[in-house]
Formats: structure tokens, sequence, C-alpha cells
């Protein structure tokens, strides 16, 4: 079964609400983008919200792209189980 995300920003922090009923806050995004992937989310499975309440942030077009870019390096960079030495 996949895990997916729903990702808000909320004043500084990254607050990820995944469907297996677990939530993930990270300040910075390669910090959330690193818990995500330990958590078995993949970037086609994450999903960004903004619905204008108090204290929430817009997640800029770029953020956006950049969570699912280290995401997908993420499950790239093991190979079988093994870290690939670079």
């Amino acid at each position: 079964m996949t895990t997916s995300a729903t990702i808000v920003l909320f004043k500084n922090d990254f607050i990820a609400s995944l469907s297996d009923g677990h939530r993930i806050e990270q300040s910075d995004l390669r910090e959330m983008a690193s818990a995500l992937h330990r958590a078995g989310v993949s970037a086609g499975d994450v999903q960004f919200e903004w619905n204008g309440s108090a204290g929430q942030r817009m997640i800029t077009a770029g953020q956006q792209v950049a969570l699912r870019a280290e995401l997908r390096r993420l499950a790239h960079s093991k190979v079988n189980g093994l870290a690939i030495a670079a």
C-alpha cells in the first residue's frame, strides 16, 4: 500500500499529514523530503494544500518542484537496498 502526503506551510514549518495517520513537521524542505522518503512517500504521492487560514502560507511552485526533485533523488540513490557511492 502506498503512503501519500498532503503538505501545508504553516508560519515557517512544513507540515505533512500522511495517509497512514502520521504527521511530520520540518522547517527545512530537504529534511522534510528525507523524512517523507523514510516514511515511504514517493514524489508522485505528494499533494500541496493551501486554504488561506490564519498563519498558513502558500507553498511556492519552486518549493514544490524542489521537494519532489529531492524525493526522486533519494529514491534513485539506493539500488537493491545499498547506497550508491558517488
